[in-house]
């Protein structure tokens, strides 16, 4: 993620190189940039939907929406810049999945200092960010309440992970405030799992509108689908990526006239270990399959590490283990491990008896759950 990174930043410091040069040396160029800045907080109300530290909504001004803008901008990076390497031919398209595939291990990761283990790095973050940004443009709300909170969660010593599995979180102001701080963590991933397979499979040409989620008309404001697909002979669908939109769907599809459904990932993936409390990445042989071969024939969504060229005895450090087993906090379920996170005589046991339950040991492909059978043009 570092070069694309530096990449982003070397476009934002070409545009103010010559944004600077042109206010010094062109008069029109300089009176244009006045009338802007005598539009006051007219002006700068657009310029905050680029970045405006605050709470983490996005429609709750003047509260800001840190999270959605950060997610908008990692998103904007894969599906319209990025995306122009998959347009180029086939090949190219399989190096654009494997390429996003490891930056949403990446994203996934941004979480990693949730666990209670990781709390003073949890903290030398918060304070790095604070300090780095400067209070000002951290704390541009001005919001007694945020700031508050963000003393509070800095404060916090044990596990930052909702429920489940944690059956004790902490206030949803908590939470709330330190995912703040993050592109939206598993909505923003998931939402670009359910984009490369989209791309994988010709059931559409594919219309993203993650980062355009206002459509206007006039004086009229509708909010889309995350995405379109364009199918033959004029027909339009709408996907909408996770539950609870239903509403939202209605309302676009009686506007429209567009059907519009519900999608997600088979079995609600990504999962968290229940072990250490860490998000469980995508393993290199799943990418490496995913990538090159697409979605997999009959949709099936798992592999047997064991039969893995990675396994090595149980050593890869990204086998996932579907088990009942006492998680961190002392309840027993059936959950997702890293199998790294168990008892070396758990994973003995299971070791020895894997050629009889090779299904407890799995790695996962980024599935979509409900478009299996979808007709394909």
């Amino acid at each position: 993620m570092r070069e694309v990174l530096r990449r982003l930043n070397l476009s934002a410091k070409h545009l103010i190189l010559l944004d600077k040069f042109l206010a010094e040396k062109d008069n029109e160029y300089r009176r244009i940039e006045e009338k802007l800045e005598r539009m006051g907080e007219d002006y700068i109300d657009f310029c905050r939907e680029l970045y405006f530290g605050g709470v983490k909504t996005r429609g709750n001004p003047p509260l800001g929406s840190r999270q959605m803008i950060l997610s908008d901008i990692f998103q904007y990076i894969i599906t319209s810049r990025g995306y122009y390497l998959a347009a180029r031919d086939a090949n190219y398209k399989r190096k654009f999945v494997k390429i996003v595939m490891y930056l949403v291990n990446q994203w996934l990761i941004m979480d990693c200092f949730g666990p209670r283990e990781s709390s003073n790095l949890r903290k030398e973050l918060m304070s790095t960010l604070k300090e780095r940004i400067g209070e000002d443009n951290f704390f541009e709300a001005r919001d007694n309440y945020h700031i508050s909170r963000f003393e509070e969660t800095l404060e916090y010593d044990d596990d930052l992970i909702p429920k489940p599995p944690n059956p004790q979180p902490p206030n949803s102001s908590i939470l709330d405030t330190y995912d703040s701080l993050f592109p939206k963590i598993r909505g923003g991933p998931i939402e670009i799992l359910v984009y490369l397979y989209l791309l994988q499979r010709r059931l559409g040409f594919v219309v993203s509108l993650l980062t355009q989620q206002r459509l206007i008309s006039g004086d009229r404001v509708i909010t889309p689908p995350d995405i379109l697909l364009l199918r033959s002979k004029g027909e339009v669908i709408g996907l909408e990526i996770g539950r609870g939109k239903e509403k939202q769907s209605v309302d676009f599809s009686l506007v429209t006239g567009i059907p519009t459904f519900s999608v997600d990932l088979v079995e609600k993936q990504p999962f968290r270990c229940d072990g250490c409390g860490r998000w469980i990445i995508y393993c290199d042989r799943v990418i490496e399959l995913y990538s090159e071969n697409g979605v997999p024939e009959n949709h099936k969504h798992v592999i047997y590490c064991k039969d893995c060229p990675y396994f090595n005895e149980g050593t890869c450090p990204n086998i996932i283990c579907y088990t009942h087993l006492t998680n961190r906090y002392g309840e027993t379920r059936k959950a997702r491990y890293h199998f790294r996170c168990l008892e070396p005589k758990k994973r003995k046991e299971i070791l020895s008896n894997l050629s009889e339950n090779p299904e407890i040991l799995v790695a996962y492909y980024p599935l979509v759950e409900g478009l299996e059978k979808f007709p394909e043009e």
